[in-house]
C-alpha cells in the first residue's frame, strides 16, 4: 500500500513544511521509501531537507520534462518546488495531472507539501492524495483557511471526485497551557466534532532542525515535536 498524503492549510506560517518534512523523516527512519513533492514556488522543502532548492523538480515532472528526485538521506527523496510552478504550463494543467504522474513512482510514502494561497497548486496535491493533513495554528485567519480546505475536501467527496478521502486537522505550534490555544481547540471541536485533531506542540527543536537543514529524526528523535510527528505517522498507518 502506498500512502499519499497532502499537507495543506491555506494560510502561510502554520507549519505545513515542518509537518511535511518531519513526517517524511519519521517514515524514512522506519524503513519506508519516501518521496516528498514540493508544490511551493518558494521551494522551502528542498532547502529544509538540505538539498538544492533550485534543481529540476515538481514543475518539470508535471510538464513531462526530465526530473530526478534528489536524495536527502537514506530512504528519503525530494522533488523541489520553484518558480516554474507558476508557469502557464503548470497553471493550465488538469487537477488530476499530478495524481496520474505519481501513480508510476515506486515509493511507500508520497507527501505533497502544498503552498499557502496558491489554490491551483494546492488542489494538485489534494487530488493526488488519499489522506490530507490540514494545518492550522491559533491565528483566526489560519482557522478560516483550514476550514476552507475542509469544505473543498467535503465538496469533492460529495461529488464523487478524485482526491483525499480521509483527513485530519493538525494543530501546529500549539501549547494547550495558553488560553488562546485552548480557545482554538474548543472552537475546532465545536466546528468539526467528527474530525480527528492531531497536535504538534510548540518545540524550538523543530525550528533549529529546519534552520540547520537536518531532518528532525536525525537531529533529535526524542524531542517533543518528533514524538508528535510519530503519533501522526501512526494515525496515517492506521487507515
Amino acid at each position: 500500500m502506498v500512502y499519499k498524503i497532502a499537507v495543506s492549510g491555506r494560510k502561510g506560517g502554520v507549519g505545513k513544511t515542518t509537518v511535511a518534512c518531519g513526517l517524511a523523516s519519521v517514515f524514512a527512519s522506519q524503513g519506508q521509501r519516501v518521496l516528498i513533492v514540493d508544490l511551493d514556488p518558494q521551494s522551502n522543502t528542498a532547502y529544509v531537507l538540505g538539498t538544492d532548492p533550485t534543481a529540476a523538480g515538481t514543475a518539470q515532472l508535471l510538464l513531462g520534462q526530465p526530473s530526478i528526485p534528489i536524495k536527502a538521506l537514506e530512504n528519503l527523496h525530494v522533488l523541489p518546488g520553484g518558480p516554474d510552478l507558476t508557469s502557464y504550463g503548470v497553471q493550465s494543467s488538469d487537477p488530476e495531472d499530478l495524481a496520474d504522474v505519481v501513480e508510476s513512482l515506486d515509493y511507500d510514502v508520497i507527501l505533497f507539501d502544498c503552498p499557502p494561497g496558491v489554490e491551483y497548486l494546492e488542489r494538485l496535491g489534494l487530488v493526488a492524495a488519499d489522506i490530507a493533513l490540514v494545518c492550522t495554528n491559533a491565528h483566526p485567519l489560519a482557522v478560516m483557511g483550514a476550514g476552507r480546505v475542509i469544505n473543498e475536501l467535503n465538496a469533492r467527496q460529495q461529488k464523487g471526485r478524485r482526491g483525499a478521502r480521509r483527513y485530519a486537522l493538525v494543530l501546529s505550534m500549539i501549547d494547550l497551557r495558553r488560553s488562546m490555544d485552548q480557545a482554538l481547540d474548543a472552537q475546532l471541536v465545536s466546528a468539526y466534532p467528527h474530525t480527528k485533531r492531531l497536535v504538534v506542540r510548540q518545540d524550538t527543536t523543530l525550528a533549529w532542525a529546519s534552520a540547520e537543514r537536518v531532518p528532525v529524526m536525525e537531529y533529535d528523535p526524542k524531542c517533543k515535536g518528533a514524538e508528535d510527528l510519530q503519533k501522526i505517522a501512526e494515525w496515517v498507518k492506521d487507515a
